[in-house]
């Protein structure tokens, strides 16, 4: 499997999103694509004026991506800023935690440029899964709207 991508999935109340890649940085990737994806819309709008890069620390990759995701939101409340390119250079294991680094692309957010999406209030524990295979990493997770 060569391709990575991620699909929005039925749910009742909340958004639930189905992602996946070759890696499990690339799952990762997609899965915060589709978290930009929820807030606007349209990535192409975004320009990738401003650089910003991270690094997380969990204690099991299940915390890694909500603790990822989170940064996402806190950016994008606290900063205004918004990512059409994302790029998680690795996630290593270090002693008993988990090391994300990340470098991200974007701009500030500015409705008469941006299409506003919806909002996105946190990241949910509930039915996070975390597949690894030979070829293909899957992870499913759920934002709470």
């Amino acid at each position: 499997m060569k391709k990575a991508g991620f699909e929005f999935r039925d749910h009742t109340a909340d958004i639930q999103v189905y992602c996946y890649g070759p890696s499990l940085e690339q799952a990762f990737e997609q899965a915060a694509l589709s978290l930009m994806t929820i807030i606007s819309p349209d990535l192409n709008k975004i320009d990738p004026k401003i650089e910003k890069k991270i690094e997380i620390n969990a204690e099991d990759k299940e915390a890694l991506l909500f603790d990822f995701l989170s940064e996402f939101l806190y950016i994008f409340d606290v900063e205004e800023l918004i990512f059409s390119k994302i790029n998680v250079e690795s996630i290593t294991k270090i002693n008993d935690e988990y090391c994300l680094k990340a470098r991200m692309l974007g701009e500030k957010f500015n409705l008469k440029k941006h299409e506003g999406g919806t909002i996105v209030k946190a990241i949910t524990y509930s039915y996070m899964e975390i597949k690894e295979e030979k070829e293909k990493v899957s992870l499913k997770v759920i934002f709470d709207i």
